[in-house]
């Protein structure tokens, strides 16, 4: 019978609900995306194309960073903040910081 290191086997206890997390933490950032394109077609209009180039997770917020881009118009980069438990609500920012509309 081979012994196993301590390590090891706490390793391979905790990959299932380490990768558990990982999902869950996905699912919020689509939420959070889905919101997001939500506010942003209601403010430039529906043929607006977004395209989400990062994440960024500090304190509890969620930040996405995206690349938006009206109808007939240049792209603009955008960031899209919101609480990680959040009821949904997000707050958009320019790329400077300075809040477009919450």
């Amino acid at each position: 019978m081979k012994i196993v290191g301590l390590g090891k086997r706490l390793a391979l206890v905790l990959s299932p609900l380490l990768l558990a997390q990982t999902g869950a933490v996905k699912a919020d950032t689509a939420e959070q995306l889905a919101a997001c394109k939500i506010e942003l077609k209601a403010l430039y209009g529906e043929e607006t194309r977004v395209k989400m180039y990062g994440t960024k997770a500090y304190r509890g917020v969620e930040t996405l960073k995206l690349k938006v881009t009206p109808k007939g118009q240049a792209s603009v980069t955008l960031q899209c903040s919101g609480a990680i438990e959040s009821d949904g609500s997000v707050v958009l920012k320019d790329k400077n910081g300075e809040m477009l509309i919450s």
